[in-house]
Order: structure tokens, then sequence, then C-alpha cells
């Protein structure tokens, strides 16, 4: 497991969110100094934190933890069977 990377990928998300770790940090119920201390120390938190962090920013646990999501080609092959039976219902509506 690579701390840094988890690190790395809250960032980002925080970025893209446009939110600072002191609010992600409140918004988690987590305390700002032990926030901070993982992160310096590059130290994962425990199992509830990690969840409430992953919730908060609206990803799997298993993203943060190792870059990806599980079963992401099952979700592709939903997506897809989703959109052909979109596409199916429009064609005949003309």
């Amino acid at each position: 497991m690579n701390e840094k990377a988890f690190w790395n990928r809250i960032k980002a998300l925080l970025k893209q969110k446009g939110v600072t770790q002191d609010t992600a940090a409140r918004a988690c119920g987590i305390n700002i100094n032990t926030w901070r201390g993982w992160v310096s120390k590059n130290i994962i938190p425990g199992l509830e934190d990690s969840a409430a962090i992953a919730k908060y920013l609206n990803v799997s646990l298993n993203f943060l933890v190792r870059g990806k999501e599980r079963n992401s080609q099952a979700k592709i092959a939903e997506i897809q069977l989703l959109l052909k039976r979109a596409n199916s219902k429009l064609s005949t509506l003309k």
C-alpha cells in the first residue's frame, strides 16, 4: 500500500472540489491537527476515518487506497447496457 499516493489522491480530489483540507477534516469529524499529522507522516487513517473521507469525497475507499474502482469493467458494461436500452427507447419515439 502506498501511503503517499493515498494522500495525493485525496489532495487532488479536494482541489477538484475547491475544498481545503481543514474544511474536509471538519466535515469528516476529524481533528485538523490529527489530519495534518497523517498527511505529514504519510499515515493512512483507520478504517472509520478513511471511510468518512471517501464518503465526503464521493469515491470508494478502494479508490483512495488502490487508485482504482473495483469492478470498473462491470460498471462500464452496465452503463453500456443502459445506453443501449435508452437508445432503443429513443428510436421508438421517432
